[in-house]
Order: C-alpha cells, then structure tokens, then sequence
C-alpha cells in the first residue's frame, strides 16, 4: 500500500508540477497584458464559483471513500453503483447552484464586489462561463473515482495535466487575438469539458463497460447523504475560512489589491503541490485500511507521511523565501514585487502549517467522521471573521495576509490533536522533532543572511545548496530507515535499469 501511494503522489506531483511551471509561464502574460485590475477582476472571477465547493454535497470526497471501500472488498457492482449514484446526488444540489450563479451574475458583480464599469459586461458574461464550467469540475471530481480507487494515478494525472495545460496555453492566446477576459474564461471552460470526457472514456473501461448503465442503488443514498451533508457542512465553513480575507480585502481596498493579494498567496501555495499529490493518493489508501486488522498500518503509512512531509517542507520555505522578490520583481513588475512580497512572507508561514494538516485531514476523512471538522471549522468561523476584518481595515493587505496565516497554523494543531482521539492515528513524535531540530540548524544561517543581507542574493544560494546538501546527508543517515533506505536505492537502480540479485524491485516497508 506504501509503495502503491507513494508510486501515486509521483505520479500526481509530476502531473500539478508540469501544469505549474506552465501556469508561471502564461501568468506572466496574462498580468502584463490585462495589467494589475484586470487581473484582479480575473481572479475574482475565478473565485467566486469556488464560495459554492460545497454545492455538490461532498460526492466528490463521499464517492472516492466509498468506492475504494467497495473496490478493496472486491465489490465492483457496488463501486459502479457508488460512482453513478454520486454522480446523480451532484447534479441535483448543484445544477441549482450554477443556474443562480448564472442568472444572477450582474447582481454579483455589481451589489456584492463593486467591479469598475469598464470591466462590467465583460466580467458578467465571464461569470455566466464559469458557472458551466463549475459544474463541469463537480463531475470531473466524481468520474475520476475509479481512478483513484485504483490508485490509477497515471491515468488520472495525465487527464488532468494535459486537459489543464491546454487551457493554460489558450489564455494568454486568447488575450492576444483581443478575446479579453470572456476569451480566458471560455478558454478554460472548453478545457475542463474535455477533462470531463477523458475521465468518462477511462473510467468506462476500468469499470468494464458498466459505467453508463442508467440504473442506481436506492441503499446507497442514505450513507452517501449522512456522508456529504457533513462534507457540506464542513465546506461551507471552508469556504468562509480559505476565502473571506480576500473578498474582505477587494471590499476594503480594491480589485487592483486583490490582484497583488493573489500572486503572493499562488506563489506561497507552491507548496502545496506536492503535499496535494500525496492526499489524493492517501484517501484512497487511507480508506481501504480502515479495520482493526490494519490499524497498524494505518497509523504507519500516517506517520510516515507526516514524516516526508516535514523532510521536503522546510528546505521548500527556505528556497522560497530566498526567491521571492526577485522573482515577484522579475516576472510580475516592480508594482507587484513591492506590494507581493511581504503578504508572500506571511502566508508562507499560514501555508506550510496548512500542509502539514493535510495529513489529519485526510485521515478523519478516511474515518468517517468527517462531522468533527464541521464543527471545528465552524467554531472558527466567527473569531476568524472579526480578525480578517479588524486586520485587513488596520493593515490593508498585509492584515489579510496575517489573518489567514494565524488561522491556518491554529487550525493545522487542532487537526493533528483530533486525528489521533477520532482517527486512531499515531505520530512517531521522536523522529518529527528530530526532523525538524536538523533542518532549523542547517537553514536558520540561511535565513538569518537573508534577512540581514537580502541583496546578496549569489551568496545565499550558494549557502543554501551547501545547507540542503548537509541537511539531505543528514537526513539519510538519521531519519531514513535502513529498510526505507533499502526502498529507495532499490527505486533508483530499477529506474536505471539495475537489477536485485534476487530479481526483485521491493516494496516501501511499513
């Protein structure tokens, strides 16, 4: 199972890194070409559908916990009946939701975000097409169920990488030949649809033909319902928690803000690409092992992740906190570098304790009590609120920036306290905080230099790959197993076409 997730995080990794690399490429064009409000307007575009994630009442979580379960028992007629039953449940709660957005998408840009009367029509227009492709994502979420449950990452990936680099392409394309906003957003909307018809096409053939069998199991309903209305729950209060400082932000400042909010929150959100490869595989996983006879394993393959997550997190903050404004200046203009670049900072912080919370997230999810982080979030919600406001009002984007930080690193230590009572998931402690004692001793002259001497920008690369390789060999040695070491070295000479002596590759231990 270890070898089957980490084999899947690759796979997905490789699948949001390729598309991010081309999203710097075509950001870059975009900012310049539609300038700081414009991009704002983009953003908020983009934005608003996401307020509704919860719209398809969880199916998207609900049928990949299902549907591995039943795959694991080797149930393929109830996994079938899962994926098309879920299927069913999200185009009842959500289609109502997309025709709202679509109907009342002038009052939304007019009453609620103010948008200038200069991007008015085409910022409505612009919405009604995200309303489509809203939809369009709730399904592609639902469709790639056989997928994951296989741990068919490959598959997956490679959906959903060629779909959205596509789109990506077509957007600074489209500003070119004048399409304007509209043109990036149809962009988009033609590149998730055809996301929707790969997931369709695979996941028929995984489940033998039998996807399009107009037939659902009525039994299925109430598990799946019980499930998704705490998703929902729980959702909505996300929403609120992961999106409020900036809606609080364009109210209090400007679309123009936003639009700087934004590219300091994507490039912190870096991060987050390979901790999401990792949850999306650990679902799945984390479902199947879900009975006494496994809980050993469970808890391994929990503290095991945790673990790789600390070991790539901190040397990641440290290379970005180095790049930042550099690169902000560089790619973006001087405007964004001296308005990105310190909310970055701050964020950064918010961000990696967020990572890190992926683990316990997923493992509650995976246990069924998915109505615990309901309730966490929602007593969040209201402290949460009065301090993005009375930051944001006190410091502009830089109190947005910290509001969600501090929410996000409060957040991330209940969740680890929750997982081990309702999750029955263990930490190896002893090895975390060595990990994390080797990797302050190596970086923290790193960052001390930084924040000494920030235009020396030759030396502190240079210190920093002497830190990483110091904290690497170190790593190796002390934190890695000699089994774990045996895994990866047996990887490494199976990739270089080296053989075992006794003929096999071997499996991640446990």
């Amino acid at each position: 199972m270890t070898t089957r997730v980490v084999k899947g995080s690759l796979w997905t990794l490789a699948g949001q890194a390729v598309p991010l690399g081309v999203s710097f490429v075509t950001t870059y064009f975009v900012v310049r070409m539609l300038g700081a409000e414009g991009y704002g307007v983009l953003v908020l575009i983009a934005l608003i559908p996401n307020f509704f994630v919860f719209a398809d009442l969880g199916m998207s979580m609900a049928s990949t916990k299902f549907a591995s379960e039943a795959y694991a028992l080797g149930d393929g007629k109830k996994e079938v009946q899962v994926v098309r039953t879920a299927a069913l449940i999200t185009l009842i709660t959500s289609l109502p939701v997309a025709a709202a957005i679509f109907f009342f998408s002038r009052t939304i840009m007019t009453l609620i975000f103010e948008v200038p009367d200069r991007y008015l029509a085409e910022a409505v227009l612009s919405l009604k097409i995200a309303s489509v492709t809203f939809l369009a994502n709730f399904l592609c979420g639902i469709f790639n169920t056989p997928q994951l449950s296989r741990l068919r990452m490959d598959l997956n990936t490679f959906i959903n990488a060629v779909t959205r680099i596509a789109g990506l392409v077509a957007a600074p394309v489209m500003l070119y030949f004048g399409f304007g906003i509209v043109g990036v957003v149809t962009a988009l909307l033609i590149a998730n649809l055809a996301n929707l018809a790969g997931h369709l096409i695979v996941s028929r053939h995984l489940l033998r033909d039998n996807l399009f069998v107009f037939s659902i199991d009525r039994t299925l309903f109430r598990p799946l319902f019980n499930y998704g209305r705490a998703y929902t729950a729980a959702s909505i209060a996300g929403v609120i928690l992961m999106y409020a400082e900036k809606a609080i932000l364009t109210n209090s400042t400007s679309t123009t803000t936003l639009g700087y909010y934004s590219v300091g929150f994507t490039l912190a959100s870096m991060l987050t690409v390979f901790s999401g490869s990792i949850v999306q595989s650990l679902l799945p996983a984390f479902s199947q092992l879900q009975t006494k006879d496994t809980s050993g394993h469970l808890s391994s393959l929990y503290s095991t992740g945790v673990r790789l997550n600390i070991l790539w997190l901190i040397p990641a903050i440290v290379f970005l906190f180095i790049v930042a404004e550099p690169f902000i200046r560089l790619w973006f203009g001087e405007d964004f570098g001296r308005e990105s670049t310190v909310p970055f900072y701050i964020l950064l912080a918010g961000i990696a304790f967020n990572i890190l919370a992926y683990l316990p997230y997923s493992s509650i999810m995976a246990s069924g009590r998915i109505g615990v982080l309901a309730k966490l979030y929602w007593i969040e919600v209201l402290p949460y609120l009065l301090m993005a406001v009375i930051l944001t009002q006190t410091f502009g984007i830089i109190g947005a920036a910290a509001a969600w930080s501090i929410r996000a690193i409060a957040d991330s230590a209940v969740q680890f306290i929750l997982a081990g009572r309702v999750a029955n998931v263990r930490l190896n402690t002893g090895d975390l905080c060595l990990n994390a004692l080797l990797a302050m001793l190596v970086f923290v002259p790193v960052l001390v230099l930084s924040s000494l001497s920030p235009d020396v920008l030759p030396l502190l690369a240079a210190l920093y790959f002497v830190s990483l390789a110091v904290y690497l060999l170190l790593s190796w040695k002390v934190l890695l197993s000699a089994l774990e070491r045996e895994w990866i070295l047996g990887r490494v000479k199976s990739l270089l076409g080296v053989s075992r002596p006794d003929g096999r590759d071997g499996g991640m231990p446990l």
